[in-house]
């Protein structure tokens, strides 16, 4: 009956004189639910429509019910369907039935931004506001920066190119430890730390100086022992002196040693026998044994391609210095800098081929009729070609008639641009990734020291109390 009677009315203040009058007539415990139950009913909010007042971070906005619904599935869509007050206090934080006001504990400067894609259908970007806090806030509301206008779009991803991966400093102690569970599971994560993480304890540091000064050693007498005054005659070979040889064995050694433990003790075997830096580590020992299991064969078997395959590996021995980038910042960051520009890399790649192609099969069909031409054969002339495009010119292969010298000419010109364009892109990607390593590099060391830990005690506490009236809240509603 009641029901029947506001469905026929058509005076949107009538509803709030009878609620006021229900309000004030029953008791205070059973008011709120039978106000919630009667009131916010789907079917009849929906049909009697009206405004609703939201208070967000103490700023209030009064919408109306009609404008929340343009967008399904978002927190305040679902706040006007609620049928009960578990329902609502799952949606906000607090409300009042008397005013109609919904309050939501959340940042007002943001809101402003949300409310105007309910309003005109334009999200955009809230000024001086971090990436991530506006996309949190258009999760919680229900929202994507889909919705985004095509201006703030652009601007969000490029603000959001400098921030890190993820946050190292908050949470390190909640990362999920990978020794957990396995055998001498803290012993492991010890000598994992001391190897692995420089910044880890003072005998971290001082094992990454030792490494280094190791290295740039070994480096240093794989170059002296290839001068002739260093070396010794066998059997009408030129091999090392005995002392460069007892110090290669000591340095291999050494790097021998450190990778066998890193392997021992890792978590993930496979990963980290596919892992980048840990190819490059087993590049630089490889070669060593290589060189002496086929100087061994060399000596029985007197077989000369295997001496000179010998004497590669050997030289194949300087590949070690790319071990350098495991604890130098910026040839870490050169490293991803690749990695991240590959599609200009590609490009780089697609623009000199064609170039090359295109040059050189002009040139060898200009040329090879030519008397006492160098352009005899196609591979001959594409040796040209790439030279001439990157700006090398040898001049040991030049074009002979006018025709080439014109073609040799464009090709000079056409390599310097196509080498140029795509370069500027790789730098800027160096700057940006450069400038995000200092950063967070500049960020890890303020986060030392009994202040910090502090600090991460209590932020960890914050969030952990949101994210349990976060669980709560999706307990509600389902």
């Amino acid at each position: 009956m009641v029901q029947s009677f506001f469905s026929s009315t058509s005076v949107q203040g009538d509803l709030d004189v009878l609620f006021e009058d229900i309000f004030s007539k029953m008791p205070v415990a059973g008011t709120v639910q039978a106000a919630v139950e009667f009131l916010t009913s789907a079917s009849e909010r929906a049909r009697v429509g009206g405004t609703v007042i939201l208070n967000v971070g103490g700023t209030i906005h009064q919408v109306k019910w009609e404008t929340i619904d343009k967008f399904p599935k978002s927190r305040l869509q679902k706040l006007r369907h609620a049928s009960s007050e578990a329902e609502i206090l799952a949606l906000c934080d607090s409300f009042s039935l008397s005013t109609r006001e919904f309050f939501f504990d959340r940042s007002p400067r943001i809101f402003e931004n949300i409310l105007g894609l309910y309003r005109k259908g334009e999200l955009h970007l809230t000024e001086s506001v971090c990436p991530r806090d506006f996309l949190g806030e258009l999760e919680y509301w229900g929202l994507s920066s889909l919705h985004l206008e095509p201006c703030c779009a652009y601007t969000l991803q490029r603000a959001s190119w400098l921030l890190p991966i993820a946050d190292h400093g908050v949470d390190q102690e909640d990362e999920i430890n990978p020794f957990e569970g396995m055998c001498c599971a803290k012993l492991r994560n010890i000598i994992w730390k001391l190897f692995e993480d420089p910044n880890s304890s003072t005998a971290a540091k001082v094992l990454v100086i030792v490494s280094s000064l190791f290295l740039l050693a070994s480096i240093i007498m794989l170059i002296l022992s290839t001068v002739p005054e260093f070396q010794e005659k066998t059997n009408g070979n030129e091999e090392e002196n005995y002392f460069f040889r007892v110090t290669e064995a000591i340095f291999v050694g050494w790097f021998t040693l450190e990778y066998l433990i890193r392997f021992i003790v890792a978590p993930n075997k496979f990963d980290f026998l596919t892992s980048f830096l840990n190819i490059i580590d087993l590049l630089g020992i490889l070669p060593f044994y290589l060189a002496l299991s086929l100087n061994l064969l060399s000596s029985q078997y007197s077989l000369e391609y295997i001496a000179k395959a010998a004497q590669i590996f050997r030289i194949l021995r300087i590949l070690r210095i790319f071990k350098l980038s495991r604890h130098i910042t910026g040839l870490k960051t050169l490293g991803t800098t690749l990695r991240n520009s590959h599609r200009e890399l590609l490009l780089l790649s697609m623009t000199v081929s064609m170039g090359m192609l295109i040059f050189a099969g002009l040139g060898y069909a200009l040329e090879k009729d030519e008397p006492n031409t160098m352009f005899y054969t196609l591979p001959q002339t594409l040796y040209w070609a790439i030279i001439t495009m990157t700006s090398t010119g040898y001049g040991d292969i030049a074009p002979r008639t006018a025709a080439g010298k014109l073609v040799a000419s464009l090709c000079a010109i056409c390599g310097v641009l196509c080498i140029t364009l795509p370069i500027p892109i790789i730098v800027a990607n160096f700057n940006r990734f450069n400038d995000k390593a200092t950063i967070e590099h500049e960020l890890n060391q303020k986060r030392q020291g009994h202040l910090w830990e502090q600090t991460r005690l209590h932020l960890r506490l914050a969030k952990s109390s949101i994210e349990r009236a976060r669980r709560s809240d999706d307990y509600l509603l389902t």
